[in-house]
């Protein structure tokens, strides 16, 4: 009897301590979370007043800064324009990979991991910018008086392979999809930069021009941008779609033949792609795997050699292209 009853005191012990641990690790994280939405609307708030100071207006309704999910999440963010400027309305926008540190400025070193998701965006064109201005006027006739999209962006910058791994998904509602990853190497100089830094310093710009190009992999795909550039030049021109595309083919085939007289077929295929995209417009892909690593020095040593060197640069890119 005694033994149970010593049991069930140790048992209820327990639990009483489970339920302190309890209340103070939710106590530390409201704590902390607190701390972190203190800070995340401090930075708002001298984003703001820097806006301001530019002619422009910031404005947002809510910001959340999670230290477990390591995110921050501003909703309604706004920024209103000059008379002739566009406004930006970001319906969501969040920012994951902080830590705590991060938050609380007491880490400046990059994060190794960011991820950016722009939800529900619009760039609205006031109606005071467009006169006067033939490329606003001509974006709005494409475009239209709102530009609706979403973005994604995310970075990893793996430090035990010295690798930079970028992607991108930018969509424009009804209009097109642009999506893209990069693999770069040689990052090691990425250690050194911090969250203060505004201008890349000469012995890291120095590092960073030895970074290689290890593959690069685009992708858009036309969701009615064609056909609305399309209409618009046919009612200017008068021409039909069906002139306007057999004129754009024709083009490509002497830039085709041009290429080949001059540079040999590492063209060719190439064109050849964009002839069917003219056809078909749908997809195109774009693949970039170099037979070895691209530096920027290559780069430039490609652009100051001539149009042989550019040439040959080309081909050890190991460029292709695929349409539809």
């Amino acid at each position: 009897m005694n033994h149970n009853h010593t049991k069930m005191k140790g048992s209820s012990t327990l639990f009483a301590l489970a339920a302190i641990l309890v209340v103070v690790l939710g106590g530390t994280y409201l704590y902390v979370d607190t701390k972190a939405d203190s800070k995340a609307n401090a930075i708002m708030k001298t984003l703001m007043d820097d806006t301001k100071e530019q002619g422009a207006e910031l404005s947002y309704s809510s910001v959340d800064a999670s230290p477990i999910s390591q995110s921050v999440e501003i909703n309604d963010f706004v920024i209103l324009g000059q008379d002739q400027e566009p406004d930006i309305r970001l319906g969501k926008v969040q920012i994951k990979g902080f830590s705590w540190q991060d938050l609380n400025n007491k880490n400046q070193a990059l994060p190794t991991e960011i991820n950016v998701d722009i939800e529900n965006g619009a760039i609205d064109f006031n109606k005071s910018s467009v006169p006067n201005n033939s490329d606003l006027e001509a974006l709005v006739a494409v475009f239209g008086q709102t530009i609706s999209f979403s973005t994604q962006f995310s970075y990893q910058h793996d430090v035990n392979k010295n690798l930079l791994n970028l992607s991108f998904i930018q969509t424009v509602e009804d209009n097109f999809v642009f999506d893209g990853e990069l693999n770069i190497g040689n990052v090691a100089w990425l250690k050194e930069l911090t969250t203060k830094q505004t201008k890349l310093p000469d012995a890291l710009l120095n590092q960073a021009i030895k970074s290689s190009l290890n593959k690069l992999s685009l992708v858009y795909k036309n969701d009615g941008i064609i056909e609305k550039i399309r209409s618009l030049v046919s009612d200017k021109s008068g021409k039909t779609n069906k002139q306007l595309v057999e004129e754009s083919i024709a083009q490509l085939q002497q830039l085709k033949m041009l290429s080949a007289s001059n540079w040999g077929p590492v063209f060719t295929p190439l064109i050849d792609e964009m002839i069917k995209f003219s056809h078909i417009p749908k997809q195109l892909k774009l693949d970039i795997d170099p037979k070895q690593p691209l530096t920027g020095q290559d780069f430039m040593m490609a652009f100051m050699g001539g149009e042989t060197s550019l040439v040959q640069l080309l081909e050890n890119a190991q460029i292709t292209l695929k349409a539809n």
